[in-house]
Order: C-alpha cells, then sequence, then structure tokens
C-alpha cells in the first residue's frame, strides 16, 4: 500500500467513529417510539452528538459537507427507529401485490422515508455548525447558555416544517417519546407538543455544556451546567404531575361509545360481504343499550359512496333511529364534479343523515394519492397500486362541526391526527369534544398503532380537549386532557369501549396562542446574524 493511500485510510478510520456516534445517538434517541418506559434516553443520548458538534475541532477539509453528512447519519438512523414497523407490514395482503412487490413497497418505505426526511433534517446540524463559528467571534461567545437555545430553537423549527409538506409526515416528533410517563408531556398545554421537544433538546444541549467542561476540568461549570439541565427537566416534570393530579375537567357530562368492528382493510373492500353492515349494527345496538349518549364509528367503517336517498342513507337513517342516539360514521361522497372525499358523516335520530359533513384535510401519500404519479409509476409502479381506490382522494379544507344536543363536536379522520394545527382549528372553532375516526388495519398489531394513539394523547392535552377514538381494527381509545387513556381496545379485537366524558369550553394557553414556540424560536434563528461581532482575536471555544 502507498504512503499516501495508508495516510488516507487512517483518517477515514478516525472519522468513523464520530459517524458511529451521531448514529448510535439517533437510534437511542428515538428507542422510546417503540420502548415507551425508556424515555429517559431522549433526554440523554443527543447530548454525546451536541458535545460534539459545539467543541470537537472543526475539520480541516470541507467542513460544511462534514457538519450536514452527519447529521444526516444521526437522522437517518433515528427515522429508521421510527418508522421500522414498515417491515411488519409485509406482505400487504390488503393491497394485492405479490411477494416481491410487497417486498420492494417495504423497502422502499422503510429506507426511503427516513433517508427523505434526513437529508433535510441534517441541514440543522449545519446550521448548528454555522452558529458555533458565530459564537467564537461574536458577543454571542460572552454568554454560552445561547447556544443551547439554538440548538432546541432549530430542532422545533425542523419539526414544524416537516408538517408543511407531504413529505414531511410528521409522525416522528420527539414529544411522543414522552408519552410513556405522562406528567413529561403536560407543558403541551402550555404552547404545544413543541414544548416539550424543544425543553428536551435544551436539556441534552445543556448536558453537553457539563460533559466538555468535566472533560476539561472545570467541574464547577460543568455542575453548574448539570443543574441547569436538572431544572430544566425537573420544572417540566414536576408542572406535569401537579396538572395531572389537580386537573378537573368543567362542562356537561355525557356518555361516548367508540366502535371497533375489526374489520381489515382487505375484508372491509370486499363487495361481496355485508359484514361490515352487520358487525358495525350489532356493536352500535349494544353500546346504545349499555347507555351511549353518542356513538363514533371508525374511518371508512361503510366504504361506499353516499347519496342522499341511497342504500346508506336508509341504512344509517334507520339505525339512528332504532338506537336512537347519534351516530357519527366514516363514508365517501362526491360532489358534482365527481370528486372522492373520504368523509364523517352524521345520523340523527329523528332527522337522519345530515348535511354537513366533516372531509379529511390531510391525505395519506401513496394510500389516498400518490404524489408525482407518473414518476412513481415509472420507476416504482408497485407504489402506485398500493391504494385500494381507482382515484386520489381530494383534501377538505375547513374543521367542519357537528351540532349536537350536548355541545360542538369536532372531527378529524386518521393521518389528521399527526397535525396539531388542523385539532387546534377545530378548537378555535367551538369544538367541546374531539372524535378521531381512523383506520389503522393496515398496520396490525405492530408498534404504529400504539405510536399513533399517543399522537392523540397529544391533542387531547394540547387543547384540553377529551378525545374519542375508534378505529377499524384498533386502537380505540377515550382519552382524558391530561393524556389518560380511561377506555381502551386493543388491536385485533371485535367490541366498543363506553365512558363519560366532559363536554369543555375552557382554552388552554396552546388554543390562544397557537404554535407561536416556533414563530419566537424562528425570530431567534434569524436574528443571530444581526448579533455584534466582537474582538476578531478571540476565537477559541467558549469556556
Amino acid at each position: 500500500m502507498k504512503t499516501s493511500d495508508a495516510i488516507t485510510s487512517l483518517k477515514k478510520t478516525r472519522r468513523m467513529p464520530v459517524f458511529f456516534l451521531y448514529a448510535l445517538c439517533g437510534c437511542l434517541t428515538a428507542l422510546p417510539m417503540v420502548f415507551p418506559m425508556l424515555w429517559f434516553l431522549s433526554w440523554l443520548t443527543p447530548a454525546p452528538v451536541f458535545a460534539a458538534v459545539f467543541f470537537a475541532p472543526v475539520p480541516a477539509k470541507h467542513p460544511l459537507r462534514r457538519a450536514w453528512s452527519r447529521g444526516l447519519s444521526f437522522f437517518y438512523c433515528y427515522g429508521l427507529i421510527v418508522f421500522y414497523w414498515f417491515i411488519e407490514l409485509y406482505p400487504l395482503d390488503f393491497a394485492g401485490l405479490d411477494k416481491w412487490g410487497a417486498l420492494a413497497v417495504i423497502l422502499v418505505a422503510w429506507f426511503g422515508l427516513p433517508l427523505l426526511q434526513g437529508i433535510f433534517s441534517a441541514f440543522l446540524f449545519l446550521c448548528l455548525h454555522l452558529l458555533r463559528e458565530k459564537c467564537t467571534r461574536s458577543r454571542f461567545r460572552s454568554t454560552p447558555i445561547l447556544l443551547p437555545l439554538c440548538a432546541a430553537g432549530l430542532w422545533i423549527l425542523f419539526e414544524w416544517i416537516q408538517t408543511l409538506t407531504w413529505a414531511g409526515v410528521p409522525w416522528g416528533k420527539l414529544a411522543l417519546t414522552q408519552c410513556g410517563w405522562l406528567p413529561l408531556v403536560q407543558s403541551a398545554s402550555l404552547l404545544g407538543s413543541y414544548t416539550v421537544s424543544f425543553l428536551i433538546i435544551l436539556t441534552a444541549s445543556l448536558l453537553s455544556f457539563a460533559l466538555y467542561y468535566l472533560k476539561n476540568a472545570t467541574p464547577k461549570r460543568a455542575a453548574a451546567f448539570t443543574a441547569a439541565a436538572l431544572c430544566v427537566f425537573g420544572s417540566n416534570a414536576v408542572y406535569g404531575a401537579l396538572r395531572c393530579a389537580l386537573y378537573q375537567p368543567k362542562g356537561e357530562q355525557i356518555t361516548v361509545a367508540a366502535v371497533q368492528g375489526n374489520i381489515s382493510s382487505s375484508e372491509k373492500w370486499d363487495e361481496k360481504t355485508n359484514s361490515t353492515l352487520d358487525v358495525h349494527k350489532k356493536l352500535t345496538l349494544e353500546a346504545a343499550d349499555d347507555g351511549a349518549d353518542l356513538i363514533l364509528w371508525p374511518e371508512t367503517a361503510l366504504p361506499y359512496v353516499y347519496s342522499t336517498g341511497g342504500k346508506l342513507d336508509v341504512y344509517l337513517t334507520d339505525l339512528a333511529k332504532e338506537a336512537d342516539v347519534p351516530i357519527f360514521a366514516g363514508f365517501f361522497i362526491q360532489d358534482k364534479e365527481r370528486r372522492l372525499y373520504n368523509v364523517i358523516g352524521q345520523a340523527e335520530p329523528d332527522t337522519g343523515v345530515g348535511d354537513t359533513f366533516y372531509k379529511k384535510r390531510r391525505l395519506v401519500p401513496f394510500g389516498e394519492f400518490v404524489p408525482m404519479r407518473e414518476l412513481v409509476m415509472f420507476l416504482i409502479p408497485p407504489l402506485s397500486q398500493l391504494s385500494a381506490l381507482d382515484n386520489d382522494v381530494t383534501p377538505g379544507d375547513s374543521p367542519e362541526l357537528f351540532e349536537t344536543a350536548y355541545g360542538k363536536i369536532g372531527s378529524v379522520i386518521c393521518f389528521d391526527s399527526i397535525y396539531e394545527t388542523l385539532i387546534l382549528d377545530s378548537v378555535r372553532a367551538g369544538a367541546n369534544l374531539i372524535c378521531i375516526s381512523t383506520n389503522d388495519s393496515w398496520f396490525g398489531d405492530s408498534a404504529a398503532v400504539y405510536e399513533h394513539n399517543s399522537h392523540a394523547k397529544l391533542r387531547a392535552i394540547e387543547t384540553g380537549r377529551y378525545v374519542v377514538r375508534a378505529a377499524n381494527t384498533g386502537i380505540s381509545s377515550i382519552i382524558t386532557p391530561t393524556g389518560k387513556v380511561t377506555e381502551s381496545l386493543p388491536p385485533l379485537a371485535e367490541g366498543y369501549i363506553l365512558d363519560d366524558v366532559y363536554m369543555i369550553c375552557d382554552h388552554t394557553l396552546y388554543t390562544m396562542l397557537g404554535n407561536i414556540l416556533v414563530l419566537a424560536a424562528g425570530v431567534y434563528i434569524a436574528a443571530l446574524p444581526l448579533w455584534p461581532a466582537k474582538d476578531k482575536r478571540k476565537t477559541e471555544n467558549p469556556s
């Protein structure tokens, strides 16, 4: 081997542990998504990465490219853990693909989606690198606590940006890792779930400073930053514990039921069977006999297109009259232009199916529509075949509340529930109760159904509303405004759940202010380039 080749190989070997560190920390940070009892990891495992970002020697060559590529290794591995459940979907029976087509789709989804998100999110670490450089040559240097604030602010900015496009799929928000211990997510009622993510990254960044000063034999500063990290974590935990212990809902109490027919996607779309109608009728009548004042069905529980006076109209009208309770059911409608909508409709005992329909606003990519259809059909044809529908679904554009004798119902459908602003819109429009109809049958009993239910917990805490969740094959649940699940049905079980809820009118700070924390973070980061310069001779690391 030539000497130059040996040197190059040695340099690569030295660099590998850095990328391995980022990749390992990415995996460990996301692990509580799968194992909620490991919630504490997310507060600790980003710290070594931030220590490397803030204090490790800057590479002489291509520092920006290396900062970005290291960030990619962190977020790619983070995403592989978040979306690992894709492998549990094999062999995609509902899609009608052969085994090789199913395998191709799953591999593309599992490896492709984290890569797509990682390519974008890696710019967070590039920004942190630039901020570090700014820190060493400005008055910013005299206040090192601002660097952890920058890291936390950038993190929630990047989380929020992912909610803006179909490719973002904000399934793996960091706050979701804390749903295993509810006191730690109660701060979502203040400034949204981004508050939880902000506090986690702020804590980890403060610990990275503690690690640096401990390594450099400055125990007093290490202790100070450790104390600051404990203060952030402790304040969040104490607030959460107090809210969980002291919260008392106010409003009219009613009894609600969520029906879970346990009819899989492959069965539901079989037009040769009437089992869907029979099962939901039976469970609805049982829930009504059990004292339900309102009954919620899952997304597309009736996989048919509704028309006034048609078979579905007659069926729902008769059933609501027989049960003598309002029924909220999922089905499809078409407008005059024959555009298809995935909706929730309301059937009342006296008036039948009303003319108000909630239309799903966030559609599932490749499930309800195919983005960049022509390109996808050329590159990966099986992806364009995943949907059980012949045509793309059209998204709705408004909350569309339902009026009842007890108050206003805000409905959302499945994928909607991972986008916090949609539920926020419903509450601001006057919703006293949030109902989520979903079809998670694609996911079986994988981690995805538990993670999706955890998103519903966050929405309940953010808005201070009870959440009733009906899923085709589970998890169906009833959730309090503190995120506590009072009743639930596990995946792949048939039945219904029933419990008392309150029709709440009060607002949380979050429903009043919205995502102001994200706005503040954006203003703060944008203002940093205006920070006044200091003596350029002082270029050492913060100390």
